[in-house]
């Protein structure tokens, strides 16, 4: 019998304790998760600072130090497509077979129901939606905030190790920070 996938997607602007949280419902839930690291082409922008790269290492560190299995876990930075027609596609080509695809955004589930009504949707348990998202975290980076204790510690030291509080301000004080506009 071949292992149950169940896929969670995002752009993990950084990655928080409710992702970790929806990481380790997975897990329990399904034999391996598979993480679908999304807009993987942004970063340096103030709605995606972070890096790829950077993603992929905060997400790696902090399923590591929850205890999660690593060789459960699959982590795969996906470019967007700009033809939302071929999304789900485009996204089946890019990781492993999944059976369910874990979402509580409306749109994605619009999206994937469009494209494959037999695709299988579980909606997260989100935990605290308000304080762990991405945008209200980068807010919080921006003002002096408390932000830390909404991020597992690996997020935290990728993001010391990167500079990535001067990069959120930077990024937020220059809302057009693209190298062609300058």
């Amino acid at each position: 019998m071949t292992a149950k996938r169940g896929l969670m997607l995002g752009r993990f602007q950084p990655f928080h304790n409710g992702h970790l949280a929806l990481a380790r419902q997975i897990l329990e839930e399904c034999d391996e998760l598979v993480v679908a690291i999304g807009s993987a082409q942004f970063n340096f922008i103030e709605k995606d600072p972070f890096t790829a790269g950077e993603r992929l290492v905060m997400i790696r560190g902090s399923l590591a130090e929850s205890g999660v299995e690593l060789s459960r876990c699959y982590l795969i930075p996906i470019a967007n497509d700009d033809n939302n027609a071929r999304w789900l596609a485009n996204l089946r080509s890019m990781v492993p077979e999944f059976h369910y695809l874990y979402t509580g955004n409306d749109y994605v589930r619009h999206l994937a129901l469009s494209q494959d009504a037999r695709i299988r949707i579980k909606k997260p348990d989100f935990e605290k939606k308000s304080e762990y998202n991405g945008s209200n975290i980068r807010k919080l980076m921006l003002a002096g905030g408390k932000w830390k204790a909404l991020i597992p510690a690996a997020v935290a030291r990728e993001i010391g190790r990167i500079n990535g509080i001067e990069r959120v301000k930077v990024l937020g004080a220059n809302t057009d920070s693209s190298p062609q506009n300058w």
